[in-house]
């Protein structure tokens, strides 16, 4: 009787033996394909793979070697189908894999530099389509797909590819095209859309923009809100742009017209004086200024206000024109009328007087 051990080992053997030559089918279509690549052949080298895929199915070093081939041809969505699948039976292939794809798509990407210089924005987006396709998701190219179609005035799909971009950000937040979009909805009027893309850009990238963009996005939100009657709310963004640059004379200008027009005569007062203090060559500033001053009969800062820029030799006389409008004079004029100044208003009389005269003989 033969000893029981003796068929087992044999048993044994005969399956190492099966696996062996499984195994060394499987690897003669991998080693053929290499061979085809080496000579520039990968034609060859898909045919070969192809037709060993069946005894392959679970093999992760077919699979990433007939994702390098289909690289080769550009046959992109093929790529990624077999990259899949030696993903998903191992790691060890995964760095070359993203090597592979970014060795492709940068080439790609890069060939669309010279059309986009160059304004053709219709052949960047078929170029960056396939850039897509090597490397889906890809932030870097969703964002200049996005600036193409902004280009070329196609804002639902200019809107959708920078949402993408966004969506694919890194680590840092993406605050250019953030702003981009920003830009889109104001251009569209889309106001509630713009005050929403602002928070987010305060929220997340406040500390990536530099002071005259930061500028910009805070005044666009006060702007909108400006625009959607939420006036309240904008006189808080005012007040935020101006504890971000309190140097800004516009900040100021723009927060005392809001105050303005709502009659807070005295607030919108304070705001132009802040404007002409760090500009005073804003005139407009005064005349706004004076103008919200007559509110609360404040004859005296009228006068203060309005006298230096009118008459900066410091005397008041009919001979002295600095102003092409009326307006200013006649301002001024009416304080010194509530002032008991009548000397000083007979002058700006005459003044206005020869004015309207040489307006009317002008036309």
């Amino acid at each position: 009787m033969r000893n029981p051990r003796i068929r087992i080992v044999a048993a044994v053997t005969v399956a190492a033996l099966l696996l062996a030559a499984l195994a060394g089918c499987t690897s003669t279509a991998v080693r053929s394909a290499k061979i085809y690549m080496q000579q520039e052949d990968p034609e060859n080298a898909k045919e070969v793979l192809l037709e060993g895929q069946a005894a392959n199915a679970e093999n992760a070093e077919y699979w990433y070697v007939l994702g390098k081939v289909y690289a080769e041809l550009e046959e992109w969505e093929n790529m990624n189908e077999a990259f899949a699948e030696a993903e998903e039976l191992t790691d060890k292939y995964n760095e070359d894999i993203r090597n592979t794809r970014q060795d492709a798509w940068r080439l790609k990407y890069n060939s669309a530099v010279t059309p986009f210089n160059e304004g053709d924005y219709e052949k960047v987006i078929e170029i960056l389509n396939v850039a897509q396709k090597i490397k889906p998701g890809d932030a870097e190219t969703l964002k200049r797909i996005g600036l193409s179609y902004l280009q070329l005035e196609e804002y639902e799909k200019a809107e959708q590819y920078m949402r993408e971009t966004i969506a694919n950000e890194g680590d840092t937040p993406d605050v250019s095209t953030r702003y981009n979009l920003l830009m889109l909805y104001w251009s569209q009027e889309d106001y509630e859309k713009a005050i929403d893309l602002v928070n987010e850009i305060l929220d997340v990238g406040r500390d990536l923009l530099n002071t005259e963009r930061l500028n910009d996005v805070i005044q666009k939100k006060a702007l909108a809100l400006q625009q959607l009657g939420r006036k309240e709310e904008a006189i808080q963004t005012w007040e935020t742009a101006i504890a971000t640059n309190p140097d800004n004379p516009d900040f100021y200008f723009n927060k005392a017209i809001l105050l303005h027009g709502m009659e807070r005569f005295d607030e919108a007062a304070a705001a132009y004086l802040k404007v002409i203090e760090l500009n005073p060559e804003d005139n407009e500033a005064r005349v706004n200024a004076s103008r919200a001053l007559m509110a609360g009969e404040k004859w005296d800062q009228i006068v203060q206000i309005m006298e230096p820029w009118l008459f900066p030799g410091g005397e008041v006389d009919e001979e002295t024109v600095v102003a092409e409008e009326m307006d200013p004079y006649q301002i001024l004029r009416a304080a010194y009328i509530n002032l008991g100044e009548d000397e000083k208003a007979d002058s700006l009389a005459r003044l206005l007087v020869r004015m309207q005269e040489e307006k009317e003989a002008g036309s």
